[in-house]
């Protein structure tokens, strides 16, 4: 929204022709696609995790294996903890922890865990994830892609005006139809979908649900349209019942016209 109004903004300040307002989407895009460009370079490595990055024919995804292998520890708890050994468990079950430590109603430490070794001894663990050291980086990845956004969106409003200062009247609602037609094919329909598949693709360890949000955000999206479509079909049955009771009454003073004007002429 605020690169939309700042490229209105400057369209208006400086009362831009076509060529400048072709010179402004080129420019536009070029600075967002070098803002864009770190962002490649912009990631956290993968978190050790036994069980899930280690498999279980390595040393420590075999000795994870084996040892919580009694616990029967449920596929459906996720309950993170961080071991002394700099290794990340799925649950305190994992790791084979056998005593808790609890202090106002919060989990301190978990301790006498078989599945964790540290110098030869039985180790312990703390609540929660162990962290990738990366999080410095969440600043500029947010700085970077809002800029790049904001830059991106100034182009909008000027490839608007190039389509309606170039086109012939009578041809530019088709061209309007023909450029949101593109953005939709091109960008706004794959966009999430190739998104998707790579947060998908990165995801090292799947909760078995089989019914999440994305349904119901679906179904009342397509609830929404059904009723917005509804609500506007009903206001041009209206629209058209009374612009046909206007036309009575003329069609009524026409044919009343016709049959006197005969008369008048004799």
């Amino acid at each position: 929204m605020v690169g939309i109004v700042v490229g209105g903004a400057i369209l208006k300040r400086f009362q831009m022709s076509l060529r400048q307002c072709s010179a402004m989407c080129i420019l536009g895009m070029l600075i967002c696609l070098i803002l864009a460009l770190p962002l490649v370079f912009l990631g956290c490595p993968t978190q050790k995790v036994a069980s899930v990055t280690y498999s279980e024919s390595s040393e420590i995804g075999l000795h994870v294996s084996e040892c919580s292998l009694h616990c029967n520890c449920p596929e459906k708890a996720y309950n993170p903890i961080c071991g002394s050994d700099g290794i990340e468990y799925i649950s305190p079950c994992y790791a084979g922890c056998r005593v808790v430590s609890i202090a106002n109603n919060s989990v301190l430490n978990y301790t006498n865990c078989s599945c964790i070794s540290e110098n030869g001894l039985v180790g312990s663990a703390k609540p929660g994830t162990c962290g990738t050291g990366c999080s410095h980086l969440l600043l500029p990845f947010v700085v970077l892609s809002c800029l790049a956004g904001i830059l991106a969106s100034t182009s909008h409003t000027p490839s608007f005006m190039l389509i309606l200062r170039s086109i012939q009247p009578e041809d530019k609602s088709f061209a309007v139809g023909i450029q949101f037609m593109l953005l939709r094919v091109l960008a706004w329909m794959p966009g999430p979908v190739l998104y998707g598949s790579a947060i998908d693709t990165t995801c090292i360890l799947w909760e078995k649900k089989y019914l999440g949000l994305q349904f119901f955000f679906e179904v009342g999206a397509f609830l929404c349209f059904v009723m917005v479509y509804v609500i506007l079909k009903r206001q041009e049955k209206d629209a058209s019942d009374v612009a046909e009771a206007a036309a009575d009454p003329e069609k009524k003073n026409l044919a009343e016209n016709s049959k006197k004007s005969p008369e008048s002429k004799v």
